[in-house]
């Protein structure tokens, strides 16, 4: 089997988890506990599912989102005079990855949708024209101006949308094309967009629909015994305003689950104070991890048993998935050459640092899990580690729901020095 860069990164990463494990004699994860009986393992396996099951975004709210992007586009084409066939809107990020989920104290959350406007069919050449003629075509909402997309508060609703102007690569102008930062890779060249980049007031390569499919691929590259003759893969809409993804995962879907996990034990780590707000990881940064340990497992054929075995292994790969190219840190992204997700932890210390204690924290809160001696106070500790309510989780056939957590002792941050 030809060796891929990512199974590479993999095999790279199994090699320090070792080596790292034996240096500082930290417990790996494990499911020794479980092999004499295959009826804790499930049981373990449905409690993640009601982790995932209470993160998850009320369907409603996905309505609403596709009903407010239809009102953007109508409100575009009746402000601007711009042909109804030239503009498409879809959803990026983790909406439209389905690793959305709402917060632990149940505020507001961002979807994110793209605008992608077919300059040839409309007058705008400009990026900085183009991207202000949008806001001004969105000013009954009152819209704040952000690095690449206008926010959107819509009254009464959960969320609020960051909309992105956009135009397909292959539509700006020949005279403008020299100006724009970042090319597309190969892998899903067809779906790159070129965004405004206001500080820079050029055009930027992105391509949020082909790193959505990108994770959608991975995800449905099955790595589980029981689902290797099955086929998983997505279907994405044509139509000219794609909905938001149905947000249903099954812990089948090991990538997605092992997602959600993770940006919910990370927004719990912030809750409790054991990271700071504007320190927490990004999920651009946990979401490309994660997929790229699954995309270099898949490569180098590997197998799981059960889904708790392949959610160990991504947990406690995905911190050695990071690269280092000329002494700094990368986490690249997979759809546009060139752009390194981790640029700002090479300016900015405290931001690794802050992935390095959320990382460690999660092992030991994921080991405890794993070394709890039966189902109850297995199930406690879950309930505690993710911060669930018996109120608003979902009850299980024997009654017994997800209760609150009993405050923690917070791990210190690390020291300001006065770095901003």
């Amino acid at each position: 089997m030809t060796e891929t860069h990512y199974s590479y990164l993999v095999n790279e990463a199994i090699i320090r988890r070792n080596e790292q494990a034996q240096k500082t004699l930290i417990k790996s994860l494990s499911v020794e506990n479980f092999q004499d009986s295959s009826h804790q393992l499930e049981a373990l396996a449905e409690d993640i599912q009601l982790v995932n099951d209470h993160i998850k975004v009320d369907e409603s709210v996905f309505e609403d989102a596709s009903s407010d992007y239809e009102d953007m586009a109508r409100k575009l084409v009746e402000k601007l005079n711009w042909p109804s066939e030239s503009i498409r809107i879809i959803p990026q990020g983790s909406a439209s990855t389905k690793t959305l989920i709402r917060s632990p104290d149940n505020s507001k959350f961002d979807i994110d949708a793209v605008c992608s406007v077919d300059l040839s069919m409309i007058e705008t050449s400009e990026p900085m024209d183009f991207y202000e003629k949008v806001g001004a075509a969105l000013e009954e909402w009152d819209p704040e101006p952000k690095k690449r997309c206008w926010k959107v508060d819509f009254q009464g609703r959960r969320y609020y949308i960051e909309f992105t102007p956009s135009t397909p690569l292959d539509k700006v102008p020949q005279s403008t094309s020299s100006r724009i930062t970042f090319s597309p890779s190969n892998r899903y060249r067809n779906k790159a967009l070129a965004v405004v980049d206001t500080p820079s007031r050029k055009w930027k390569t992105s391509n949020p629909e082909g790193f959505s499919s990108w994770v959608s691929d991975q995800s449905s590259r099955p790595l589980l015994r029981w689902l290797l003759e099955k086929s998983m893969h997505d279907s994405y809409s044509a139509e000219s305003v794609t909905p938001v993804p149905e947000q249903e995962v099954e812990i089948s879907d090991t990538l997605r689950v092992a997602i959600r996990l993770l940006k919910r034990h990370r927004d719990m780590a912030v809750r409790r104070n054991y990271i700071e707000p504007d320190l927490k990881p990004i999920s651009i940064i946990i979401v490309t991890l994660l997929t790229q340990c699954y995309e270099g497992l898949a490569d180098k054929g590997a197998v799981y048993t059960h889904p708790i075995e392949l959610l160990i292994d991504l947990v406690e790969l995905m911190p050695y998935m990071i690269e280092r190219r000329e002494n700094e840190y990368w986490i690249a992204n997979p759809t546009v050459e060139g752009e390194n997700f981790a640029e700002k932890w090479n300016e900015k210390p405290r931001l690794k640092q802050s992935f390095d204690i959320w990382t460690k924290l999660l092992l030991e809160d994921l080991n405890e899990i794993m070394a709890a001696t039966d189902q109850d106070s297995r199930r406690q500790t879950i309930k505690e580690v993710f911060g669930c309510t018996a109120a608003q989780s979902p009850t299980p056939p024997n009654g017994s729901g997800l209760a609150p957590r009993k405050p923690s002792q917070p791990h210190k941050a690390p020291p300001t020095k006065g770095l901003a």
